[in-house]
């Protein structure tokens, strides 16, 4: 069916690239849209093979010395007793005549002449064009499924192999070994008995990128993935390594175990989509978008079905485009999709050259509640947020909330206020009460009027929140999309260009920051299949270390400012937008609030700060971040409803003392550089200054 539909296609979109589109969007309908497809086995992978666990390539070297080649493959998967076999076919002289590859392989070459096959129980050489099978010495196959080693390597002797030059071609795939051990892959009853090939590089962004692997193993072939090996540079110990450069990629990293497991997508070994625009170096830093992908999509949805993503946020602004998995199509980005952001997060500063003051976020549906989410548990990773028909909750907020209202719970879970999806909290992880924190993390919401999964009325509630607050932010509302209307329609210049007015400030006058312990434990606990998580969201720029008074179900407030750093003054602004624009056709209303430089001089700087606090036994403040001199008299105008210990942390003196309301208090020491002063509750004055010596 694959075959049939896509030669109708493929030659459409020679001349109409939007096409590109279409095959996704079929491939998603009975999983995503729920919509039956009868007749047609319709899935986000190619071909009518199940998954072969242990034939799921993820590395294929090749090494030489003296006097033998080596192999190594290594899968996802991998337990006992080992099921991993691995085909390899050689080009080794120039001519080409068709030859069945043996072992059961099921498929043809016009271009090997010799074909290996290795498993666990040993391997064999094939000359294809004498017919004859050779079986190589005991020990010459080794198999390792312990923990993630998950490899098969080879030794193959070059006299084994006639002739060999100094340069060759290779194919390789895997397939499962026949299970009564015969030099035989298993039959998978499709014909060519492999699942997975080597070597290729250009396969089109789909799920899986696997749609020319399918098509060649259905036309009983691996050839078109041969690739050279020189072993004259192999023996002087050359390696090769892939380095990304412009387009879009594949990217894999190695997870935790903890929430790991040995079978189908959730072994160690996860991976996200990225994209790097042209002219990409990593010898500068450049600006960084995090695109969310909806329940029911992957890390590669929006490549394969919503490709402008990376034209509008990535290449139009010069900016690296990162889409993670998020450990599963329905995780919400909570438990285990929260332990796989933050794994992403790691890896792509380690690999890629990007601005952390620069850094955006974005979603749709499921991913526009992470746009919510993480820019309120992280606001100082983010510069702005653009979250896209994004519920604001894990489920949905109808608008509205009254006592009693979970009395009124249907038998689906669903109330007049909250609804849930896969198996959220949706009271505990509702976002508006904690969106103080987006204090300066502009949002862009994009929301359709008759959304069908998403009520405007509880997105409007947010956007309200943000104007009361007085925050920066833009709703545009569409009144002719549904909920799949911002993907469908595939057009976000709008909400890009808003992100890109905004840069981070790592240090800024004014933190606000929420922490609830409801919120925290939810996300600890939803979508965590079991694991033990402890993530900790007590911090923010140059505040941390916010303890609740109540450690289950407590909510401490920090609110503080910073005197030595002026905060520029501003006026509220209104702004209104609509109904189009060239590349945002909507139509579309959009209403927001902006913030303007207001008449008058900066602030005089002071060696002073303030905190408010509520329901707080708690914090730390970095003084030097605060650009507070701890060397002078410094003070600190405190106000909390619980006595809390607060934290210090600077360059200070050798001795130190504090008075609090004119009082002298104890000061205790945390290390070289942190001092920590006891506070009552109430309003109160603290002073700190260097000890006179005598």
């Amino acid at each position: 069916q694959d075959v049939q539909r896509l030669g109708i296609q493929d030659p459409i979109q020679q001349k109409v690239p939007e096409v590109y589109r279409l095959d996704p969007a079929v491939q998603y309908l009975p999983g995503e849209f729920g919509i039956p497809t009868p007749g047609y086995n319709l899935a986000t992978h190619y071909g009518d093979l199940p998954h072969q666990d242990q034939a799921d390539l993820s590395e294929f070297r090749v090494g030489a010395d003296p006097g033998n080649l080596w192999f190594l493959a290594r899968t996802t998967t991998m337990t006992a007793p080992v099921q991993t076999a691995l085909l390899v076919l050689l080009d080794t002289r120039p001519g080409s005549a068709t030859h069945a590859v043996p072992f059961g392989s099921g498929i043809n070459s016009t271009r090997a002449d010799y074909a290996l096959l290795f498993t666990a129980r040993g391997g064999w050489v094939a000359n294809l064009s004498s017919g004859r099978v050779t079986r190589l010495p005991a020990g010459s196959v080794a198999a390792n499924p312990t923990d993630y080693v998950n490899a098969l390597e080879a030794r193959v002797p070059r006299n084994a192999l006639g002739r060999l030059p100094s340069s060759f071609s290779v194919a390789a795939a895997t397939g499962i070994a026949d299970p009564n051990g015969k030099p035989l892959l298993k039959d998978l009853g499709l014909g060519a008995n492999l699942a997975n090939v080597a070597f290729r590089g250009n396969e089109p962004a789909r799920d899986w990128w696997d749609k020319q692997q399918a098509f060649s193993l259905y036309a009983h072939t691996i050839d078109p993935f041969f690739h050279g090996v020189d072993v004259g540079k192999l023996l002087r110990g050359a390696n090769q390594r892939y380095v990304p450069g412009p387009g879009y990629h594949d990217r894999l990293f190695t997870s935790t175990k903890r929430i790991s497991k040995e079978e189908g997508e959730e072994g160690t070994l996860q991976h996200y989509g990225v994209y790097l625009p042209t002219g990409y170096s990593p010898r500068r830093r450049w600006p960084l978008q995090w695109w969310f992908h909806f329940r029911g999509g992957n890390a590669h949805i929006a490549a394969a079905a919503v490709p402008r993503i990376f034209k509008d946020m990535g290449e139009d602004v010069h900016t690296v485009v990162v889409s993670p998995r998020g450990r599963g199509e329905s995780t919400w980005y909570v438990g285990r999709g929260q332990v796989d952001f933050r794994e992403v997060w790691a890896d792509v500063h380690r690999t890629f050259s990007v601005d952390p003051d620069r850094t955006y976020i974005a979603g749709h549906s499921m991913g526009g509640w992470a746009t919510y989410l993480l820019s309120i548990l992280y606001p100082d990773r983010f510069a702005a947020g653009f979250p896209a028909s994004g519920p604001v909750t894990q489920g949905a907020w109808t608008g509205v909330d009254f006592p009693g209202c979970d009395n009124f719970k249907s038998s689906d879970g669903e109330t007049p206020c909250y609804t849930s999806a896969n198996g959220g909290d949706p009271r505990a992880e509702f976002t508006r009460p904690l969106l103080d924190n987006l204090r300066w993390v502009p949002q862009a919401i994009y929301q359709g009027v008759p959304d069908e999964l998403v009520p405007t009325s509880g997105v409007v509630r947010q956007a309200q929140r943000l104007q009361e607050l007085g925050y920066r932010y833009r709703l545009y509302l569409f009144p002719a999309q549904e909920h799949y209307g911002p993907p469908v329609v595939d057009q976000w210049a709008d909400g890009a260009r808003y992100e890109h007015q905004f840069a981070r400030d790592p240090n800024p006058p004014r933190v606000t920051y929420i922490r609830s312990m409801p919120f925290e434990r939810a996300v600890e606990r939803v979508q965590s299949d079991g694991a033990k998580l402890s993530f900790n969201f007590d911090s923010a720029y140059w505040m941390s270390r916010l303890q609740p008074v109540d450690a289950t179900s407590g909510v401490a407030k920090f609110d503080g400012q910073s005197f030595a750093i002026p905060q520029r003054p501003y006026s509220l602004f209104p702004e209104a937008d609509g109904p189009a624009k060239t590349d945002q056709t909507g139509p579309y209303v959009m209403v927001g609030q902006a913030w303007t430089p207001a008449a008058g001089p900066l602030p005089v700087r002071s060696n002073a700060f303030s905190a408010a606090l509520t329901g707080a036994r708690g914090v730390a403040l970095d003084v030097s971040r605060m650009h507070l001199d701890p060397r002078r008299v410094l003070t600190g105008d405190v106000q909390a409803d619980h006595a809390i210990n607060l934290r210090l942390a600077g360059s200070w003196p050798s001795a130190v003392v504090a008075t609090v309301d004119g009082r002298p208090v104890a000061v205790g020491h945390a290390g070289a550089r942190t001092v920590i002063v006891p506070i009552p509750a109430g309003r109160h004055h603290l002073v700190m200054r260097p000890a006179l010596r005598i």
